[in-house]
């Protein structure tokens, strides 16, 4: 069906709204409380429009396009109600800021939020960067409030992990509360309260845990204000660069967007897919699992009694020297399948054609993500890509050799120490749980001089005389070893089952312990499972 949008004839979807069909065509409508993940709601009113024949002014969220319709979406009586709603809306939201004269000027010398605890204008918001009501009070001209506001003075949660609440800065715009019926069939949070008093909050007086919150981060995602914000990026303003990647810490391999600072540093990940959520380690443990401060980052290789650092091409030689005498049976490598296809083939020749050896260790994790392995009798030297064998055994050895992501016990009874790049610091290929190749992509610089494991065991049969790993990049080996084709899963029909019940996460990863790296993942150990079955919603 065609109908005409401000001058404009286009062509309308069979069910589509006013509001969609203008934004499909570029046409855009303020609003706030609709979003495109979420049925319509008509609550904000900012959405209104003018339509030829009938009576007001209706939310174009809520209005079906017709055929021959006529629609106005931004005369001069329309940004004048629009203001004028706007206004209403701020009367309880910190606003000083939206309507100051001078706030192109603050933006302009302290373009970053300051760090505050409790949010009293723009200035001290987390969300600054990104803040729809923000953009909305520059489109609207709005240098006025007709009232003087009123501060709710409601105290900031920071009880429950992942996620800090200040319901100071919420405008009950309702996507939060929505957005956790549509995707999880149920609501951990609705609308609490009657008039003035109402607020978003849960029943009883409960906390987010104790309600039975799954913590997908979609409720964040959707969020216009900062009310509800993610506690380990909050501070990092508005990211420069979005990456669609796997998420590889359980076998559901998600299709998540990592985002990045200027400076490549991870600081959040989000479903490629809104209509879908994702667990609480695909949304909150990658960036913080990534940026911990005890990440290794500079080789290192045993001098007496302690691990020095030194630069790639002494440590590389040092582990190159001590190997050749233990070429044979008497070397064996370990490693499990979170690690790339990439990784895996050449961790395997090395293992075959450069120490001889038939001990290629490719460990499976178990359901909880948990990798251990013994050492044939007879093993003397190891090259371990985590801490996967017993302490009391590798103490038994006469040569270990650790290229990992984290310190551990480990790696300090190491002779060389290498630093590894991970998750979506590295590119290649992974096997998700139903035997399908999804690809990674670099997406942020790994800490130090951290490297793929692929591009360190490359450099160290080339230091030890060997040829035929000249590999430039993952992308040739994947050539060579034809993992082509590998593809994002970004149509997903249901949630993963870790997003629906978060006790069924995994709690490792390379034989390293979530919790012991994502602050909050330990406080979910006791959270009520869902009840609800996760469903499609939009």
């Amino acid at each position: 069906m065609q109908l005409n949008i401000d001058n404009q004839t286009v062509t309308a979807r069979s069910g589509e709204s006013v509001l969609q069909c203008a934004s499909r065509h570029g046409i855009a409508i303020p609003r706030l409380c609709s979003h495109s993940s979420l049925p319509a709601f008509g609550a904000c009113r900012l959405c209104i429009v003018e339509i030829d024949g009938m009576r007001g002014t209706p939310a174009s969220c809520a209005t079906p396009a017709v055929e021959g319709m006529v629609v106005r979406t931004n005369t001069e009586a329309l940004r004048d109600l629009r203001r004028g709603i706007l206004q209403l809306i701020l009367l309880e939201h910190p606003s000083a800021c939206l309507v100051c004269d001078k706030h192109d000027l603050c933006d302009e010398f302290r373009p970053a939020a300051a760090k505050a605890g409790r949010t009293t204008g723009c200035h001290t918001c987390n969300n600054k960067a990104v803040c729809d009501v923000r953009v909305l009070a520059d489109e609207l001209e709005l240098t006025d409030l007709p009232v003087p506001p009123v501060y709710r003075n409601l105290p900031l949660e920071r009880s429950d992990p992942f996620i800090d609440r200040d319901l100071n800065l919420c405008i009950l715009c309702g996507r939060c509360v929505r957005i956790c019926k549509a995707q999880h069939g149920r609501g951990t949070i609705d609308f609490v309260g009657r008039g003035s008093q109402t607020r978003i909050g849960e029943a009883f007086g409960r906390s987010l845990s104790e309600a039975g919150c799954r913590f997908c981060g979609s409720c964040i995602d959707v969020c216009p204000t900062g009310s509800l914000a993610d506690r380990y990026a909050k501070w990092y303003g508005a990211p420069s660069r979005f990456t669609a990647t796997t998420c590889t810490l359980c076998d559901a391999a998600c299709a998540v967007t990592v985002h990045t600072t200027a400076h490549e540093r991870a600081v959040a990940a989000r479903g490629v897919d809104p209509r879908v959520p994702i667990c609480v380690l695909g949304r909150f443990a990658i960036p913080e699992f990534l940026n911990g401060t005890r990440r290794l980052k500079t080789p290192q290789i045993r001098v007496g009694s302690r691990l020095r650092d030194v630069p790639w091409q002494q440590a590389l030689a040092r582990a190159a020297e001590h190997l050749r005498p233990f070429v044979g049976d008497g070397f064996a490598l370990v490693c499990d399948t979170t690690n790339t296809l990439e990784d895996r083939y050449v961790l395997y020749k090395f293992t075959r054609d450069v120490m001889r050896s038939p001990h290629y260790i490719e460990l499976q994790p178990d359901a909880r993500g948990v990798s251990r392995a013994g050492l044939p009798d007879g093993v003397r030297a190891a090259l371990l890509t985590g801490p996967f064998v017993d302490h009391e055994r590798l103490q038994q050895l006469d040569l270990l050799i650790v290229q990992d992501c984290y310190a551990t016990a480990t790696s300090e009874l190491a002779t060389v120490s290498l630093p590894v790049a991970v998750l979506s610091e590295v590119a290649g290929t992974w096997v998700d749980g139903d035997g399908r190749m999804r690809p990674l992509r670099k997406a942020c610089r790994g800490p130090g001089t951290a490297k793929p494991d692929w591009e360190i065991i490359s450099e160290l049969a080339r230091t030890m005389g060997e040829t035929g790993f000249e590999y430039e990049s993952a992308a040739t080996i994947a050539r060579d070893i034809g993992a082509v084709g590998a593809r994002l899963r970004i149509r997903q029909t249901e949630a993963p089952i870790a997003a629906t019940d978060p006790s069924r996460r995994r709690t490792h990863f390379r034989g390293h312990c979530l919790d012991d790296h994502v602050g909050g993942l330990s406080e979910l150990n006791g959270v009520e499972p869902a009840l609800a079955t996760a469903a499609v919603g939009g």
